[in-house]
């Protein structure tokens, strides 16, 4: 009997597990330095699609973010700076629940200077996220070279920026 269980639960698995994870193969503990990162489609304040295609070619800063998050605000200076100064592209990633009520005030008041999307806990559970702010830094190939848990600040996304070139 516990023979037939085991074969029961491992069909099931093989059937359901696949389509866990909003349509991204990877897995979040696989989104690490040296890994791509992964799929993902999110609507800009603007209405627009962004995905991780549209953003091949560029070196891209990834912040994740709340309108509500103490630590976050603290890091959107230092951003819009590293927006207006580098040749890297910054997207934020805004995780609150009520959406673009709450996000597109927010942007408008406080100048944000680079593109935000409106997020998800789906989209940054398969990113790893734990806390935010978390930041990624990807090269032109959308491979990760530095994750940020907690803030960063100017100086530190700058250098970062400068090894990849």
């Amino acid at each position: 009997m516990r023979l037939l269980i085991s074969v029961i639960l491992i069909c099931l698995s093989t059937v359901f597990l696949p389509g866990c994870g909003g349509g991204s193969a990877m897995n979040p503990e696989d989104v690490v330095v040296g890994n791509t990162i992964p799929d993902f489609s999110l609507k800009s304040l603007d209405g627009k699609t962004v995905d991780r295609d549209s953003l091949k070619g560029n070196v891209v800063v990834l912040n994740f973010w709340a309108t509500w998050c103490a630590p976050c605000m603290s890091e959107i200076p230092e951003l819009k700076e590293v927006a207006a100064k580098s040749q890297a592209k910054v997207v934020g990633i805004a995780l609150d629940e009520s959406g673009l009520a709450a996000i597109k005030p927010f942007v408008e008041s406080n100048g944000i200077n680079y593109t935000v999307l409106l997020g998800s806990q789906d989209i940054f559970q398969q990113f790893n996220g734990v806390g935010i702010p978390y930041t990624l830094v990807l090269d032109r190939s959308q491979h990760i070279v530095k994750i940020y848990r907690g803030p960063v600040n100017k100086e530190s996304l700058e250098e970062t920026l400068k090894a990849i070139g």
